[in-house]
Formats: C-alpha cells, sequence, structure tokens
C-alpha cells in the first residue's frame, strides 16, 4: 500500500505539472540529459539524492552497493535488520541493502567471500541485479550465450538499453541507473507496456511526412546542408534504415552521390543523407583545427540530422549507418567510435581515424588500397585494430564476400559487431582509367549495402 500510494502521488505530480523542460530542474546538471525526467522522479520519491553542489552527476558510475540502495529505495520494501553478511559488509550504511539482496539470491559474494561495495557496477551486473529485483520472468538463456545475454534481451527488447549500444563490461552511470530503475518502474505499476518484441521505430512513424525534405541544419549558428534521398514510395508505418553518407576533402557530396552507387543499391530501402562539409581553402573539412578527437566539429552535424529525420521519418533506430572515402572514412570511422551507441555499422573506404572514449560497439567494413598514396597504409592498419579492439575480436579471421577485394572477417567479434577488413587491390580508377589506388571501386556502395543489410 505505502509503494502503491507514493507512486499514485508521483503520477499526480507528474500529471498537473508543467512539462519537465519548462520548470526550474531539481539538479543543475540535468537539464536536456536523456535521463533528466527518470531522473528528477526518482529524485521526487526520495529514491536518489544529489550532491551538496546542487548537482547529481548522471555521467559519474555507480558502485556495488550505491546500485542495490536505489533498486531497494524503488521497491519501497522493507528491508531486513541484517548485517555481517559478507567479510566487507559490517554495519555500514550499505549492509542492510547487500544483506537483503544477498537473502534473495540477487547478489552473490566473491570467492574470498567480500562482495566489494565500492567496487564500480558494470552493464552486465546492473541487468541483472535490477532485472532479478523487479523478478520478470525472462526468457530462458542458450547455452552456447554470456551469462547476462537474458538479462540484456529484456532491455533491449523494452528499450531500456539496445544491445546493439552498451558494452557490457563498463561501468554503468549514475544516469543510466536512473533511468532503468525508473522505467522498470513504470513497467511495474502499469504504467508502461512490458514489451516481448523490440519496436525500433523512431517519433516519426506513423505521422505524414514533411512536404519538403531536410536539406538544411542551423549547427552552432550556422547554416549547413545535405542532399536527401527519400524512397519514391516511402511508407511512414515501415522504418528504415538511415544511411549518412560524408564526402572526402575535394570532393563534394554531389559528386560522391553519383559515385558511391548508394542510390541503386538500396532501390529504395533506406533514406540517405549526403551532408555537405564546411569549404576552408578550396576544399572541405568535418573537423576544426585543435578539435579534440572526442568533440570533433561535426559531431554535432551528424547529431542533428539523426535527431531531425528520426523526429519526421520513420527511421529504424537500430539501424543507422555511416559510410565515408577518404577524409569522410576518417570522419566516418571516428564517428564509429565517438557515437558508437548510436551506430549500428559503418563502411568506409581510404581513412584513418581519430581515437576517443568509445560509447558502444559498432559493425564495420573497412576498404583500404595497400598502395594508396594519398592516404597511407598504416594509418589504416592503425584504425582495422582500433575497431579489432572495440568490438572484442580475436586476431584471427577467416576470407569472406567479396572476394574480389580480398574481405576477411575477423572472429571472436561481439555478436552485434562483426568486423570486415578489405585490403583491395583496385589500383585503376573506374572513372578516368588512370593509376589511382585511392579510388572507390565500381560495386563498392553496393557491397556496403549488403553488408548493412546482412546485420
Amino acid at each position: 500500500m505505502k509503494k502503491t500510494y507514493k507512486f499514485f502521488i508521483l503520477s499526480l505530480l507528474l500529471l498537473f505539472t508543467l512539462p519537465l523542460n519548462s520548470v526550474q530542474a531539481l539538479f543543475e546538471d540535468t537539464k536536456g540529459s536523456d535521463y533528466e525526467e527518470s531522473i528528477e522522479a526518482l529524485a521526487e520519491l526520495g529514491v536518489i539524492n544529489g550532491y551538496e553542489d546542487g548537482t547529481y552527476q548522471p555521467d559519474e558510475p555507480v558502485n556495488r552497493a550505491e546500485l542495490l540502495k536505489i533498486v531497494f529505495l524503488a521497491l519501497d520494501e522493507e528491508i531486513s535488520e541484517e548485517r555481517n553478511c559478507f567479510s566487507d559488509v559490517k554495519d555500514e550504511w550499505f549492509a542492510p541493502y547487500v544483506c537483503q539482496a544477498k537473502s534473495l539470491n540477487i547478489v552473490e559474494g566473491y570467492s574470498d567471500k567480500k562482495f566489494r561495495p565500492e567496487q564500480k557496477v558494470n552493464m552486465a551486473e546492473a541487468f541483472k541485479i535490477i532485472n532479478e529485483s523487479f523478478d520478470f520472468a525472462l526468457r530462458d538463456l542458450k547455452e552456447e550465450e554470456a551469462w547476462y545475454a537474458a538479462y540484456a534481451d529484456f532491455m533491449h527488447v523494452n528499450d531500456l538499453a539496445s544491445k546493439y549500444s552498451y558494452f557490457p563490461y563498463r561501468s554503468a552511470t549514475r544516469g543510466e541507473v536512473a533511468f532503468w530503475v525508473h522505467q522498470m518502474l513504470l513497467i511495474q505499476e502499469g504504467e508502461r507496456d512490458r514489451s516481448t518484441v523490440r519496436e525500433p521505430g523512431t517519433l516519426g512513424c506513423g505521422s505524414k511526412a514533411p512536404e519538403v525534405e531536410p536539406t538544411s541544419f542551423l549547427i552552432a549558428g550556422e547554416w549547413r546542408s545535405s542532399i536527401t534521398v527519400i524512397p519514391d514510395d516511402y511508407d511512414p508505418n515501415y522504418p528504415y534504415p538511415l544511411i549518412i553518407a560524408f564526402h572526402g576533402r575535394t570532393s563534394p557530396n554531389s559528386e560522391v552521390q553519383g559515385y558511391y552507387g548508394l542510390d541503386s543499391a538500396t532501390n529504395g530501402e533506406a533514406i540517405i543523407v549526403y551532408p555537405a562539409g564546411k569549404e576552408l581553402n578550396g576544399s572541405f573539412t568535418w573537423a576544426d583545427s585543435g578539435d579534440s578527437s572526442d568533440e570533433l566539429r561535426d559531431y554535432e552535424f551528424f547529431d542533428a540530422i539523426v535527431d531531425q529525420f528520426s523526429e519526421v521519418y520513420c527511421v529504424n533506430k537500430d539501424e543507422i549507418y555511416a559510410v565515408g572515402h577518404s577524409l569522410g572514412a576518417w570522419f566516418t570511422n571516428s564517428l564509429a567510435c565517438a557515437r558508437g551507441d548510436v551506430l549500428r555499422a559503418v563502411a568506409t573506404l581510404g581513412g584513418s581515424r581519430s581515437e576517443s572514449l568509445c560509447t558502444g560497439p559498432t559493425a564495420a567494413m573497412q576498404w583500404h588500397n595497400p598502395n594508396d598514396r594519398l592516404a597511407p597504409y598504416y594509418t589504416a592498419l592503425t584504425a582495422r585494430d582500433y575497431y579489432i579492439e572495440q568490438n572484442s575480436c580475436s586476431g584471427d579471421f577467416v576470407e569472406t564476400e567479396p572476394s574480389w577485394a580480398n574481405c576477411v572477417e575477423y572472429l571472436g567479434c561481439m555478436e552485434a559487431a562483426p568486423l570486415i577488413w578489405c585490403p583491395h587491390t583496385n589500383d585503376y580508377s573506374d572513372f578516368t582509367g588512370e593509376y589511382y589506388p585511392h579510388t572507390w571501386p565500381r560495386d563498392t556502395g553496393k557491397e556496403m549495402w549488403r553488408f548493412f543489410d546482412s546485420l
């Protein structure tokens, strides 16, 4: 009764107040956060607290003891007075929550009989603790699957954490935990449906498409443009893949639209956007000099494209792809790390990568000619090695299609993040007939789309 009354009061507060983005936020640093609503809701319930400086610090990691306290306060259940349930859990503030979780078989200690309450909780552990605390039925675990697969599948199907966008052993953050726990509460209270099938469509699904497709975006006070290709028979109820194709340093978007071959390869099965880079001294750029690798200038341009098209078109959020050649390949490879939580896959030719803190795994098909004189081969090998690390691949590989491009697939990669490496030897341009190992072979776009479509 106490829990139901508490949740009823919260529902009234949310119903009869202005939208969260129009009132003063409880915390100074959660405004505009993806987790703002959940953080505010749990704070109103007294489940979470901020810091003395008025912040919540949503990007900071959560430890094992903190997570258990958040879960049990949210469930509003009676906590036993048991103490001393692990060698390192005695009379501390977290002891009742840890011991309660142990008595319910939600957590176990380590072989040294310690719980390690201060240890950061990773995403896989968080999925397990939260799912078992709410005690929702899960599918059976298959023999070959990781121990956390059924928990992760529940989170994926219910749109809490896409299996394409997280690292199981990355530390869970305060914002993520607040979101997961709040959404589980909504499911438990019947305020949100529990799903058995993932619905990947964005907000634009079911709405009439705009009469004129978006081609202009206001980025940092400056209008940026794109070429946009919408299927002729666009269906507002079908979630389409979204492909964002970046051009190189000297070729404008109108030119790469012609030679990438994506329009014909997708045959109306995808929405394609060709952004225009900024011109500088007769060439194009996707970043400013001195940009840090995790904040390249036009990451914001990419974000705006994804947001805008997801809002006005029916986009499949599990099928957002990027393609690039030359400087566009460098930018796309860099995006694959910095926006790994958004991009399902990328395909690039002739480019390196700026390494940053990767936000998720990204399936990748990487092409590069060993004789390339404009984009040194060693930089492509470095980019490939970054992908091997990002996607947890082994160093072993097997031959794969297309064989004409000498492609191999690396083994041991995360299930959702395969890596295909194609050191092709097409040294002559299909368009001029001249020796040009930096060329884009004629069927490259077709093979890239085939890779995307196979995922």
